[in-house]
């Protein structure tokens, strides 16, 4: 089964920091926030109670490790956890010292990973982060080493697919993006570039990729990277049968805004806020139209994620919706913690 995380900053040239908000003044260093040299002491977690009721519109990262429970963090401060598709919610602990807006990946009800960064240096020269590991739910987090990782660019994604694989991604304005790999559960990290696809060109100077996060199929991963150029925004589509040592280019993506939803290997989705959509089931090299009755007014785009073939949300400006279907027919459902008229 293929695991599932989104979030509303996963478009690479169009969410997550901007290249001005992800800047500090010329000549400074990120905060001081450095990964252990060993996994530290689990500690407590923390729950904020949020005030009665936040008002929309929020920001919301979702994860979903099956086609039963997702989770979803609300405004970089309040977890959940919904094991019926997002019916009910439960609020969950965060560890205790979050810096910049964080990112997460749960693989089950219960074992997950959240990515805090500090400040980032001038055009993401560098920037320090930590990761956080639980196994229950959040009453405890460990802060892990993070041996691997570079102090340069700025970490952005965080996904992983079993308790064992996961994968960081790293991004700067000058370079190509870094695609990080762990297969012990987060302590070592290796990392690969990914190369410059067909008629793209990393020159500097805010023409680079930044890439999204990974999906896991049978005998392949995913990732989606889009990137300003001379032309516009471009995305492309990447592979690898390695598990992530290499990367080679597979498709490239339609101008536009609307974010790639992988559901299969081979089928993936782009979803408008307006009951449009588009269709490919050979992994890119032909796409049709798609109905689809998702409709959403917020004027960007949605995020979707896929827990499988069936089941899957769309997330926008703090509200959720969920498909049970594939991606044609959506069900709005309660977003934790946030009023929404209507």
């Amino acid at each position: 089964m293929a695991l599932g995380t989104a979030s509303i900053w996963i478009l690479a040239s169009c969410q997550a920091y901007s290249a001005g908000a992800a800047t500090t003044t010329a000549g400074t260093s990120p905060a001081a926030i450095k990964s252990p040299a060993a996994p530290g002491a689990p500690v407590a977690g923390v729950i904020a109670r949020p005030p009665t009721p936040l008002y929309g519109p929020g920001e919301t990262l979702i994860t979903a490790p099956s086609n039963q429970v997702v989770w979803v963090l609300i405004n970089s401060a309040y977890l959940y956890r919904s094991e019926d598709r997002g019916a009910t919610w439960e609020q969950r602990p965060l560890p205790p010292h979050i810096m910049l807006p964080p990112a997460i990946s749960f693989v089950s009800e219960s074992e997950g990973w959240l990515l805090t960064t500090g400040s980032p240096e001038t055009q993401c020269n560098a920037e320090s982060q930590v990761i956080w590991h639980t196994v229950d739910a959040g009453t405890t987090w460990q802060p892990l080493p993070g041996s691997g990782i570079a102090e340069a660019q700025c970490k952005e994604n965080i996904s992983f697919v079993n308790s064992r694989q996961g994968f960081l991604t790293a991004w700067d304005d000058n370079g190509r993006p870094t695609v990080y790999r762990s297969s012990d559960g987060g302590l070592t990290w290796a990392g690969t570039k990914l190369p410059d696809p067909p008629g793209f060109s990393t020159s500097g100077a805010g023409d680079a990729l930044r890439a999204g996060l990974i999906r896991a199929f049978p005998g392949t991963l995913l990732v989606s990277a889009y990137g300003m150029s001379e032309s516009g925004v471009q995305g492309f589509v990447f592979h690898s049968s390695d598990g992530g040592v290499t990367w080679t280019w597979l498709a490239r993506l339609d101008s536009g805004v609307n974010s790639i939803a992988f559901v299969t290997g081979s089928r993936w989705l782009r979803i408008g806020n307006d009951s449009s959509g588009v269709e490919t089931t050979d992994a890119g090299r032909t796409w049709h139209q798609f109905t689809t009755d998702y409709a959403d007014a917020a004027g960007v785009a949605s995020v979707f994620v896929f827990a499988d073939d069936l089941v899957g949300y769309g997330s926008v400006r703090g509200g959720i919706q969920v498909t049970t279907d594939g991606g044609a027919r959506w069900e709005r459902i309660t977003t934790p913690g946030i009023y929404q008229p209507g």
